[in-house]
């Protein structure tokens, strides 16, 4: 069985030197740091990944837990963050707790007991006291899309009262004043944020809140289907909606099809999450478009810095800045992508 101490022999370099190149835990000239890669594989060498990590401190594994992997914006993430972290050497374990807060603290004990470098994770909205566990242990965690309870990490999510605001703000410009909100409970922080905005966008028209506009729904189809039924039938119906995820935008066009009503014509829609088959409805969908490809840019830039502080290796990662000064929370931008399922409401098509 091929040892470390053999590579050492084949390049004619200390076991250190093979050791720093193959955990990269130190800066190595290149000519050397070739060598040694070139004899490991001549050597057929496979490190003891267990005696590895227990030597550095470091499994070079991280977890990533999603509200719901069906969730297409859930998958991006996951695939885009999984490339990333594999150009740096990472693997990622992927645990869906499909928004049950006990699914996300077992799969937080589990992922403890993996010892992994750090964990990212787009919380259920549940307070979790294992995250304690994880800064007393100088393990990172980095949220993604949601505000937890409490701040054991860094943020990195769009500004989502500003994306309600822009959703809103369309339809208000086109001319429509009553205007759904199909949204889940406001204890998420999306939700609550993209509610604000929508409140925010009508008082600045001088929209009176209509609470019978605004539509709270459990994140389970079945139960948003119904949601956005009943929303469709109260006796003065909104002219236009903004379903707030994925989940809502199947429901507002599910309903709108068991209920024989058109988009535009009958209801326009904006949706959030620019997903693949949001143009090709007919009609395309209005979207509000999250940065997912510079979210998971910043994210597995802030997790690699903090895993290298944690792990005490400056060298590995420079730390992600904004002007120089090191950040903590990121907010990005969301966009609005206006198609085809929203159309102008002039006073003659008002309704009564």
């Amino acid at each position: 069985m091929t040892t470390i101490r053999d590579v050492a022999e084949l390049a004619g370099v200390s076991v250190a030197t093979v050791s720093h190149v193959l955990n990269n835990t130190r800066t190595v000239l290149p000519q050397t740091r070739q060598r040694v890669l070139e004899a490991a594989e001549a050597l057929c060498y496979q490190p003891n990944d267990v005696a590895r990590s227990l030597a550095t401190r470091a499994t070079h594994v991280v977890g990533i837990l999603v509200a719901d992997i069906t969730n297409p914006f859930s998958g991006m993430v996951v695939r885009r963050a999984e490339e990333l972290l594999a150009a740096r050497g990472y693997s990622l374990i992927v645990c869906n707790t499909d928004e049950q807060p006990d699914r996300e603290a077992h799969y937080l004990k589990w992922l403890l007991a993996k010892r992994v470098d750090g964990v990212i994770i787009a919380p259920t909205g549940a307070a979790q006291p294992i995250f304690q566990q994880y800064v007393q242990r100088n393990i990172p965690l980095v949220f993604v899309d949601r505000q937890p309870p409490q701040a054991y990490g860094p943020v990195i999510a769009i500004d989502n009262v500003a994306a309600g605001f822009a959703a809103t703000d369309h339809l208000l410009q086109l001319g429509h004043r009553r205007i759904g909100l199909l949204t889940r409970a406001p204890e998420l922080s999306t939700a609550a944020g993209r509610l604000a905005g929508y409140r925010r966008a009508l008082a600045e028209y001088g929209v009176p809140l209509d609470e019978t506009l605004v539509a709270f729904s459990r994140y389970y189809p079945g139960d948003a289907l119904d949601v956005a039924r009943q929303l469709f039938a109260i006796p003065q119906p909104p002219t236009a909606v903004v379903a707030t995820n994925h989940v809502m935008t199947l429901a507002a066009l599910g309903a709108l099809q068991q209920l024989g009503l058109n988009c535009p014509a009958d209801v326009s829609l904006v949706c959030f999450d620019d997903h693949p088959w949001a143009p090709l409805f007919t009609p395309a969908l209005t979207v509000i478009r999250q940065p997912i490809a510079e979210m998971c840019i910043r994210l597995v830039e802030v997790l690699m810095h903090l895993i290298a502080r944690a792990k005490r290796r400056p060298w590995e990662e420079p730390p992600p800045s904004n002007n120089g000064e090191v950040v903590g929370n990121i907010v990005l931008k969301a966009e609005l992508v206006v198609r085809g399922s929203c159309r102008p409401l002039t006073s003659m098509s008002q309704p009564a």
